[in-house]
C-alpha cells in the first residue's frame, strides 16, 4: 500500500522489509482507496462498518441492504461471472480495488491485476471476520 502522492516503493525495497513467499503475487495500491467493486455480499457488511460505501461502484446483485438497494436501482450491479464478461471485465478494470473471495482456488484473484484476496468466509467465527475490520 502506498498513501496517495508518494513514490511507490521497489520491489527490491520490499523485499527487503517482507520476502515475497512462493506462491503469492505482489500487488500495489494507492490509498486511500477511491473506487472498488466487491465481488460477494458478504464483504458488503465489512464495507458498511468501514462507513466507505460511497467508493463502490459495483455490488452483487444479491446485496439486501438499505444503501446496496439504492445503488443496485442506480445501475451499480456488478456483471455476473456468468454473465457477459466483456462487461464484467470492464467494470472490474474501472475501479482501484476488486473485492473477492477463493474459497478453493485464488487462481482468479491472482489473474486479476487489482483483485484483492478477502478470505472472511474462511474464519472459524464471527470474533475472527471482525479481525478484518481493524486490518
Amino acid at each position: 500500500l502506498t498513501q496517495c502522492g508518494q513514490v511507490r516503493p521497489s520491489d527490491a525495497t520490499v523485499d527487503a522489509a517482507a520476502k515475497l513467499q512462493s506462491g503469492y503475487i505482489r500487488k500495489y495500491f494507492s490509498v486511500p482507496v477511491q473506487s472498488a467493486a466487491a465481488m460477494s455480499t458478504i464483504l458488503l457488511a465489512f464495507i458498511d462498518s468501514l462507513g466507505v460505501q460511497d467508493r463502490v461502484n459495483f455490488v452483487d446483485s444479491y446485496a439486501v441492504a438499505p444503501c446496496w438497494q439504492k445503488a443496485l436501482a442506480c445501475h451499480a450491479t456488478m456483471e455476473s461471472e456468468w454473465g457477459n464478461a466483456t462487461l464484467q471485465a470492464q467494470q472490474l478494470a474501472g475501479v482501484d480495488v476488486v473485492f473477492m473471495d477463493c474459497s478453493i482456488d485464488c487462481a482468479k484473484v491472482n489473474a486479476q491485476k487489482n483483485g484483492v484476496h478477502v478470505p472472511s468466509t474462511q474464519e472459524a467465527g464471527p470474533v475472527e471476520n471482525a479481525e478484518y475490520i481493524k486490518y
